[in-house]
């Protein structure tokens, strides 16, 4: 109860007592907050000791902690008053206040800190009066909760690859509060590099010529790697955060463009030739055309092998080399085998010319559709159409050894009367016998697994060895018979010894020497070089392929 007051106070006491009550009869019901208000007007109007301890155990009760705190504080600076028996009274509340007044500066507030992404480290700092950071109190991971005094913090964040963020707080007496911050990602940075150098496009936007240093947003992007006569490369990247220097490197593959102009070109050279020979008559034809008039083959032979080559050049922008190589293959085969089904069945006359050119369409027609079904690799493609070309070149060889004993089945500067068919039958035979051999050869593992470049060694060393042979038995024959008839029919054999030599030998050192001798184009990997070492992973019959495990992503 409020004391008597002196006269001309009765009315605010009256109404100070009234919300006393009203006051009291809330906080015995638990609804604290109209306890609130009523002790609040009642202390406004009659400030009593008994009023404000009430007030201060209202907001300890709404978990308003400061304000209880500071309610406490001026009660306990209040004065005892002179009835003995409400000065005994209030000490009794001056102790309990005390107690209560301990146990509220003692509760911690509760900082619950967050992120996204989570897991970040997180540090509490306490910060002075002119707003610098101290030494972290706490710190620890996100979601975490912390528990510190009350004051004024600021939360450091922290993430690798991310860039840092922080938040300024004041924590309050048993304040609970909740943090969560956004972090935002640094752009990752990345090293790439092709062989040859190329031009590198990310998502369409030219980024400038390989070998590529700099810093990409994360995220899914695409990349471009462009380089005139290779393959257009396209590569999925996937960038997640982190620290490290991503390192790529991607070997370019070369297109067929280069075999495609050569072979357009000899393809156009070739039609050229059959469109003059058609316009000649059976007296006056390319095989006894006088050497005066030789520029007439050749106009008709340089033109449209420009434009073959012009269009085989653009057919072949983005042909893969296997393909190109497998179309030029099996179009020349296809030529030859229709060459010699001609020249068997009429040397005489134009089917030879006619046949080679259907030939050629059919075989080339033939070799996009095996490209198109079973895409074989450079390698085994390389080694059917080496297979075929030396078949051919020993047909070629056996008929040059028939016109030797038959000079009147010649074709230059002899008349088309006195041909006959042996030589057309002994390229069509030679021809298709490589052709199966040269399937058979590029199923075996040892002969498969060779690499376009590995071929190449081989080939040449059939050349040499063909003209080794060729050029002792010539020089043995003529020093022996004095003709050069009879040092041709011993160079011929020797020749053809000599290729089989040189091809044999050749092989087996290319497979001795350099069993794994690496050709661009063969593969087109992309990887990230990561350190401290990389390693070397089976890739199936073509050998061994560079590989490395990704740290954050990969292509």
């Amino acid at each position: 109860m409020l004391p008597d007051a002196a006269h001309g106070d009765s009315t605010p006491r009256e109404t100070a007592a009234s919300e006393f009550e009203s006051a009291h009869r809330a906080f015995e019901s638990g609804d604290y907050e109209k306890a609130q208000k009523h002790y609040a007007r009642a202390y406004q109007l009659v400030p009593h000791p008994s009023t404000l301890y009430n007030l201060a155990l209202t907001h300890e009760r709404l978990l308003e902690y400061e304000a209880a705190v500071q309610a406490f504080e001026q009660f306990l600076a209040m004065p005892l008053t002179e009835d003995a028996e409400a000065a005994r009274l209030q000490q009794t509340r001056q102790r309990l206040a005390e107690r209560s007044l301990k146990r509220l500066r003692d509760l911690p507030a509760r900082i619950s800190a967050s992120a996204v992404p989570d897991p970040a480290q997180v540090s509490v700092h306490p910060l002075s009066k002119d707003g610098e950071p101290a030494a972290a109190i706490a710190q620890g991971t996100t979601p975490g909760i912390f528990t510190v005094p009350a004051g004024r913090y600021r939360l450091r964040y922290h993430r690798e690859g991310y860039f840092p963020d922080e938040v300024d707080l004041d924590a309050h007496i048993g304040q609970a509060l909740l943090f969560s911050r956004q972090l935002k990602a640094r752009p990752r940075s990345l090293r790439i590099e092709t062989t040859p150098p190329a031009k590198l496009f990310l998502d369409d936007r030219l980024l400038g010529q390989t070998p590529f240093v700099g810093s990409v947003e994360l995220g899914s992007h695409r990349l471009r790697i462009e380089r005139s006569f290779h393959l257009t490369q396209f590569r999925p990247l996937e960038l997640s955060p982190g620290t490290q220097t991503l390192h790529f490197h991607l070997t370019m593959e070369p297109s067929g463009r280069t075999d495609m102009i050569i072979g357009g070109a000899l393809a156009g050279a070739g039609l050229g030739l059959m469109v003059l020979r058609l316009f000649q008559g059976e007296i006056e034809n390319i095989e006894n055309m006088p050497v005066r008039e030789i520029y007439k083959p050749l106009i008709a032979a340089a033109l449209p092998a420009v434009v073959g080559a012009t269009v085989a050049g653009l057919a072949g922008w983005e042909m893969p080399l296997s393909e190109a190589q497998l179309l030029i293959g099996s179009g020349a085969w296809g030529t030859l085998v229709g060459f010699g089904v001609g020249l068997g069945a009429q040397p005489q006359w134009l089917l030879p010319h006619v046949l080679s050119v259907g030939g050629g369409l059919v075989g080339g027609t033939v070799g996009m559709a095996i490209w198109r079904l079973a895409k074989p690799r450079s390698g085994p493609v390389a080694v059917w159409n080496s297979t075929v070309l030396w078949s051919a070149h020993l047909g070629a060889l056996s008929w040059a050894y028939v016109i030797t004993r038959k000079p009147e089945a010649t074709f230059l500067g002899r008349p088309p009367d006195g041909r006959t068919g042996e030589g057309g039958w002994a390229m069509l035979g030679s021809t298709v016998l490589g052709l199966g051999l040269g399937i058979g050869l590029a199923h075996i593992p040892q002969f498969g697994n060779l690499t376009r470049r590995q071929i190449a060694y081989v080939d040449l060393g059939g050349l040499v060895g063909g003209l080794a042979g060729g050029m002792l038995g010539l020089g043995a024959g003529y020093g022996y018979a004095r003709d050069w008839m009879d040092a041709t029919r011993i160079a011929i054999p020797s020749a053809m010894a000599g290729i089989g030599v040189g091809l044999l030998s050749s092989a087996l050192l290319v497979r001795r020497l350099v069993p794994n001798l690496p050709i661009a184009g063969d593969t087109g990997t992309l990887i990230e070089l990561k350190s401290p070492s990389l390693s070397f992973v089976p890739a199936g019959p073509s050998g061994m392929t560079l590989s490395a495990t990704m740290l954050d992503g990969r292509f």
